[in-house]
């Protein structure tokens, strides 16, 4: 990973949060993450995954008007950032 994707990816506390909730439900629609992240506005959500999926960590399918979003499996990276959380998050309990 270089410095410009960290800092891209860890850029902004809506993307962070957007990541976490990936990671938690593996799938999710926008609706679903707007509900997850306290109401945050669909645009504001549409943005962070535009610019997700421009860094190549996460993925849309759709079905007719239903967006599915997930993080790109087996991507080195995306694996990197799961166990990071996944540290953070277990440092925490403690």
């Amino acid at each position: 990973m270089t410095i410009d994707f960290i800092e891209d990816i860890f850029s902004s506390r809506v993307r962070i949060r957007i990541l976490r909730t990936l990671i938690k439900y593996k799938e999710v629609n926008i609706t679903k993450l707007s509900r997850e992240l306290g109401g945050i506005n669909h645009k504001v959500i549409e943005y962070h995954i535009e610019a997700l999926k421009r860094l190549g960590v996460a993925e849309e399918k759709r079905f007719g008007r239903i967006r599915i979003i997930r993080l790109s499996e087996n991507d080195p990276r995306v694996l990197a950032i799961e166990r990071l959380f996944t540290e953070l998050e277990g440092n925490n309990e403690t």
